[in-house]
């Protein structure tokens, strides 16, 4: 009988120490190809050490996360950045899309970039 009592606790003790974790995964999407995959593009968790890099696919993968809210941040050269917030729970996957789109330059930013250069040209020759 003490046999049995000892193998409950063991067995209670067990998964009362165990994680229990979740996992996000996800797709990001180019919008300047018709919602191609977008590859290479970086993907953190805001706040953490946590990266990563989509495949060729534009898939990534974050695993073994503590429950809770994270913020995940996708950038890719010439796109703006994208956050999204996902609640993890225990012992499941979340799927995200993220949809990026190529960032856009105004006349006002171009003329203030090539006045700089001026700027910066007329200062050199003196």
């Amino acid at each position: 009988m003490k046999f049995i009592y000892t193998l409950v606790f063991l067995m209670v003790a067990a998964t009362g120490f165990a994680q229990s974790t979740g996992t996000i995964e996800g797709h990001l999407l180019d919008q300047e190809s018709n919602n191609g995959p977008l590859n290479m593009a970086k993907v953190t968790i805001k706040g953490s050490e946590s990266k990563t890099v989509s495949d060729a696919q534009g898939h990534f993968k974050f695993e073994n996360l503590k429950p809770g809210t994270y913020t995940l941040v996708s950038r890719f050269v010439g796109y703006d950045p994208k956050e999204i917030t996902v609640e993890v729970k225990p012992e499941t996957t979340n799927k995200v899309t993220l949809e990026m789109a190529a960032s856009t330059i105004s006349l006002d930013d171009l003329v203030s970039l090539a006045s700089a250069e001026q700027n910066s040209a007329s200062v050199s020759d003196k």
